[in-house]
């Protein structure tokens, strides 16, 4: 099988980090499969910077392609303009694939769906967790819905995903379940006095780690708000925030005031971007995990959280819930309750967990296991086709 893999969320040179999910599935099923990328990036005159247009062949070969779009307006354009970009880009690198795989609701599999449908190739798309952010608007939604009945599969990462699509398309869809797996290889546990070491931080204070993108939907300053409650009850905890910049740039500067307002210098720490390796490190060295999100799909950094032994403390939102699926993985509480959310942390610091049992559930699910349902999933979709 020849599968032309597309999406907007992929690693470029500029932002290596960006997409390493997609990056991964799709490594696998090059195990098994003939895997192409086509990475869409969006592109303004005098607006977009650092758009890379190079291709690229390790790991997967990829095809890097400017996607004009409006900033900040007419954004229920966006699919059109997908679509456009899409079938130049295919008409460059050649339409010699089986099978279309989108990655993300909006504009990446709209203009997927309409590029496969004129082409009268299959299409599959994976909903990752736009969905619901994405149905809010009132031009976008009906574009979504037609995509969800016109595409030929649809992968959800969670069931919660799942659920929502079929009440949006009105239809009963075929839609399989695949959640994402993790690499047990960089996520994993190790003692957490010799990760702390590893990191120069002291013995004595608790630490919470929290690892997502700067904006407002991770949560970050809805942790920092109840922080001082929280040390107030359990002395000397502090919180570390890992995660790069996203198009939200006032978020950080947000935070940084937030934190001095509320006297929380030397509490909390904003570590930017991270390793993978320092990011296993620091989850190991956590006495918790934290994530006050606002909205998921399949939250890679609740899976490596516990791939790593750290007890999670998460909203009950979307797919968290099938992830925190034990009370003794974790803890889930209400979004927007921040009593509930110092009370968890609280709970949290105040429990002996079993660090091994959290990291033997957490490592269960490779991305080969993900790669091998995809495939088989794609095998049922062409057979039908």
């Amino acid at each position: 099988m020849n599968i032309l893999s597309t999406t907007m969320v992929y690693p470029t040179p500029a932002s290596p980090a960006q997409g390493l999910f997609v990056q991964r599935r799709l490594r696998a099923l090059a195990a098994g499969a003939g895997v192409r990328v086509v990475c869409l990036q969006p592109w303004f005159p005098f607006w977009s910077v650092g758009v890379q247009e190079t291709d690229a062949g390790e790991p997967l070969p990829v095809h890097y392609r400017r996607m004009f779009y409006l900033p900040g307006v007419a954004k229920c354009l966006d699919g059109w303009f997908y679509a456009r970009a899409l079938r130049r880009a295919l008409r460059e690198a050649g339409p010699d694939f089986d099978l279309m795989d989108a990655h993300f609701e909006y504009p990446d599999a709209v203009g997927a769906v309409r590029v496969a449908r004129q082409l009268g190739v299959p299409v599959c798309v994976t909903l990752r967790g736009k969905l619901h952010s994405q149905v809010r608007y009132r031009l976008r939604a009906p574009q979504i819905r037609r995509m969800l009945r016109e595409a030929d599969g649809i992968v959800a990462v969670a069931d919660s995903l799942r659920r929502e699509a079929l009440a949006l398309a009105g239809a009963d869809l075929d839609i399989r379940v695949i959640p994402n797996g993790v690499d047990d290889r960089v996520f994993h546990r190790m003692d957490a006095a010799e990760a702390r070491a590893a990191l120069g931080l002291p013995d004595g204070p608790r630490f919470i780690v929290s690892v997502g993108h700067l904006q407002e939907m991770k949560g970050f300053h809805r942790l920092v708000d109840v922080l001082p409650a929280v040390r107030r009850a359990a002395g000397d905890v502090r919180l570390l925030l890992v995660g790069g910049p996203t198009a939200e740039r006032g978020y950080a500067a947000r935070l940084i005031s937030q934190v001095r307002r509320l006297h929380l210098d030397g509490a909390v720490e904003l570590l930017g971007r991270q390793s993978q390796d320092r990011v296993n490190l620091l989850l190991n060295a956590a006495d918790c995990f934290a994530l006050a999100t606002r909205a998921e799909g399949c939250c890679n950094a609740i899976q490596e959280a516990l791939c790593a032994g750290a007890p999670v403390v998460t909203t009950a939102v979307g797919g968290n819930p099938e992830l925190v699926h034990a009370p003794e993985l974790g803890v889930l509480v209400p979004f927007g309750d921040a009593g509930a959310l110092r009370d968890a942390l609280l709970a949290a610091l105040a429990r002996h967990w079993d660090r091994d049992a959290i990291a033997s559930v957490g490592r269960r699910r490779s991305w080969e296991q993900v790669a091998r349902e995809t495939l088989a999933y794609y095998q049922e979709v062409l057979s039908r086709a």
